[in-house]
């Protein structure tokens, strides 16, 4: 009896670890029904997400750019800003970044923020890698935002290889666009 049992479990218990619990969630904030297309983007370095206090670096400017990346394959003018004046290791002056951008003709910029970053999931350790980002769309004009959506994604409890949070940046990007292209 058994043994019958352990033969059923098992496959089960097998497909729950491939599985695990990753997910990939996208929730619009704000919406404005103008249109993205034709307009230029200024798009910043995300900030930094932070940890006990400690700030996590490396992770803003390249997730942005990531995000840059994703806008332009969906048809937009995105442009990502890797200047000096704007540094992931704080959150992004809004008043700064509209003069940057309506000064440099741009009829938008995004501003973005890494809210949660755990990377350290190992395939034992039962750690759990997560990713979260909020993006907000201004307004050259008014410095307003236009749109905002925030973003989460997180990894199985159980993996059979070690994979880098970074993994992350490419399918949550690729959401975040397509929630704020959704009007």
């Amino acid at each position: 009896m058994k043994a019958c049992l352990m033969r059923f479990f098992m496959p089960l218990l097998f497909l729950f670890f491939l599985t695990g619990c990753a997910d990939l969630r996208i929730i619009p904030e704000t919406a404005d029904d103008r249109p993205l297309e034709g307009n230029r983007i200024a798009i910043f370095p995300f900030h930094d997400p932070s940890y006990n206090g400690q700030r996590i670096a490396g992770i803003g400017r390249p997730f942005a750019a990531v995000f840059t990346k994703k806008l332009r394959a969906a048809g937009l003018q995105a442009e990502f800003q890797n200047c000096d004046d704007f540094s992931p290791a704080s959150a992004t002056d809004i008043g700064m970044a509209c003069r940057f951008a309506s000064d440099n003709g741009y009829a938008m910029f995004a501003t973005g923020t890494v809210t949660e970053w755990v990377d350290g999931a190992t395939s034992w350790s039962g750690k759990v890698d997560v990713a979260s980002v909020t993006v907000r769309l201004y307004s050259t004009e008014t410095c307003q935002v236009l749109r905002a959506v925030s973003g989460r994604q997180q990894g199985a409890w159980f993996t059979l290889v070690d994979e880098p949070t970074t993994r992350f940046y490419e399918p949550l990007s690729e959401s975040l666009v397509t929630g704020l292209l959704k009007r």
